[in-house]
């Protein structure tokens, strides 16, 4: 596997995360689907055909995004595992194994900010636990709540960063940990991936 250096995390750092929100390098079993399999899926933003009278068009999808399970899309880097966790989680680790990026959808439940303080408080339990930031925000006018912090799994010292948001009685996470010298690309490959997330 190429995450060698974090198997087996997510008995280590659970307490660190939101609940289910899954680890670095959680090898859990899980589709073994390719993003390039995944991005078949992809339809051109603004492509139709036709349909016939009384039946839906299927929603089309910006472009260079692919549907996932959870009710979302998405623009994953290509190269890049997959590993779907569950029907509505799904992570993506980079072929180095310094980053990995999730995203996961549920029923909302409650405010937003308090069930992440909660998960805040459990995770001093990880070791070498920094917060940095936990603090309301909007995503594209939604209620959201940003959670940066560091953490050390192994020896090996990681970022994480995760973006949750509640819209129409649904909550979405998308979140990435990474190693802290590759902080510029794995960054920019967040910003992407956020901008391109998109509630189906």
């Amino acid at each position: 596997m190429a995450a060698v250096g974090v198997a087996a995390a997510g008995a280590v750092v659970a307490v660190v995360l939101l609940p289910n929100s899954g680890a670095p390098g959680d090898d859990r079993e899980g589709s073994s689907t390719s993003p390039s399999m995944s991005a078949s899926a992809t339809t051109p933003g603004g492509s139709s055909s036709p349909t016939v009278e009384g039946t839906s068009r299927p929603q089309s999808l910006p472009p260079g995004t692919h549907r996932e399970a959870g009710g979302f899309a998405w623009a994953t880097p290509a190269g890049w595992r997959r590993d779907l966790q569950t029907g509505s989680e799904v992570h993506y680790t980079s072929p180095d194994a310094t980053q990995e990026l999730v995203g996961k959808s549920s029923i909302a439940r409650g405010d937003l900010m308090e069930t992440w303080q909660k998960s805040e408080e459990n995770a001093h339990q990880g070791q070498d636990y920094q917060k940095i930031r936990l603090e309301k925000t909007t995503f594209r006018g939604n209620p959201a709540v940003v959670w940066e912090y560091t953490f050390t799994l192994k020896e090996v010292p990681w970022h994480a960063r995760l973006l949750g948001f509640d819209q129409e009685g649904k909550s979405y996470q998308i979140n990435t940990w990474y190693q802290p010298e590759n902080e510029t690309g794995a960054l920019k490959t967040y910003d992407k991936v956020k901008d391109s997330f998109t509630v189906l």
